[in-house]
């Protein structure tokens, strides 16, 4: 077995939680294994590393530390099938993949999730403005104005791999050369060249994502982010298929709510009627005091609900006026909606 850590610190841990490092595994622990081959070195890699109890603790202070939803918004995504990130990093072996430095696992940096949402945001054709407020600005979108280009209004934080039973982090890929005289400028590429399969080290399970801003410049980043995701990918080989994802809505929406309902813990009930009202679209507004009206007044304490006809009337004004030519044919719903906002019955 190879040996990572120094002597004397090997001393001073108990012997029980040193766990393989895939990063220092691929740099650092060639030698022994150099006889065995690439394939099998990487084998060894992909077999031995699971995440650690200090790792799974270390995940869960973080998704602890980035739940307040008035300054994060994040998302849980998974890989639909694998991704290489960190290819270059593998030195003398030549293949790598991004881990980080104290667990070993994989991460994605936060530079990385930031060019892949900035790189769709310009496929798409969003606003200079709009991505100045994302990303910042580079010499380009300031041109000859003679000022600095100017830093964005949100932290892109690594995104964490997402510990679970059975599932291992990494798994051995073969990224097949067919001509390699070819590539090396030596002659043409033929039907006789003989290809040559080259072992890489490649990702998969899934991902949290973490932004951190202005709520909404931060919602509109998450939404960014989660069609990058799934349009173009993350990561090396996109072309080949590696490094897409797709959002694992019920976690993500599991968590918004956990947020929200511990913020709501620390309010005063007009701060949560507050917040509550605000979070409502049209739809939503008009379901949970229109035909829903019953069910909802469960989800308040009587000094709240005695807040929300009022402050609905504030925060939703013109489109409450809008539902006033509804009628119970037209739309129950609505109709209903808005006799509750103005203290009428509900029958005419």
């Amino acid at each position: 077995m190879t040996q990572l850590v120094r002597n004397r610190l090997a001393q001073a841990l108990p012997s029980r939680i040193v766990q393989p490092h895939a990063g220092l595994l691929l740099m650092r622990g060639w030698k022994e294994d150099v006889q065995a081959g690439k394939a099998a070195h990487i084998d060894s890699v992909c077999d031995h590393q699971q995440p650690s109890a200090l790792y799974e603790l270390a995940y869960a202070r973080w998704r602890q530390a980035t739940s307040d939803v008035r300054c994060f918004r994040s998302l849980y995504a998974e890989l639909l099938q694998r991704m290489f990130i960190g290819l270059t990093a593998g030195a003398a072996i030549e293949t790598g993949v991004c881990s980080s430095h104290s667990y070993g696992m994989p991460m994605i940096p936060g530079s990385s999730v930031k060019g892949c949402a900035r790189g769709y945001a310009q496929k798409i054709g969003m606003e200079v403005s709009y991505r100045a407020a994302l990303f910042g600005e580079d010499k380009t979108d300031v041109g000859d104005s003679g000022r600095q280009p100017g830093a964005g209004c949100l932290v892109w934080h690594d995104a964490w791999w997402i510990p679970r039973p059975g599932v291992r982090p990494y798994v051995r890929e073969v990224v097949t050369v067919h001509h390699p005289d070819y590539y090396a400028g030596n002659g043409a590429a033929t039907d006789f060249d003989s290809p040559v399969p080259n072992a890489q080290i490649a990702v998969q399970g899934g991902f949290y994502f973490v932004v951190e801003g202005d709520p909404a410049w931060a919602e509109l980043a998450i939404k960014l982010l989660e069609a990058a995701l799934a349009d173009t990918g993350i990561g090396a080989k996109r072309a080949a298929g590696y490094g897409f994802m797709a959002v694992d809505q019920q976690a993500t929406s599991k968590a918004r709510a956990a947020g929200k309902q511990a913020l709501e813990q620390t309010l005063s009930p007009q701060d949560k009627v507050r917040s509550r009202l605000l979070d409502m679209n049209e739809k939503t507004l008009a379901d949970k005091f229109g035909v829903g009206l019953n069910a909802t007044r469960n989800e308040y304490e009587a000094e709240e609900w005695a807040l929300v006809p009022q402050m609905a009337r504030e925060i939703h004004a013109a489109l409450i006026e809008s539902w006033s030519g509804e009628t119970r044919k037209s739309s129950k719903t609505k109709f209903k909606a808005r006799r509750f906002f103005l203290g009428q019955k509900a029958e005419e």
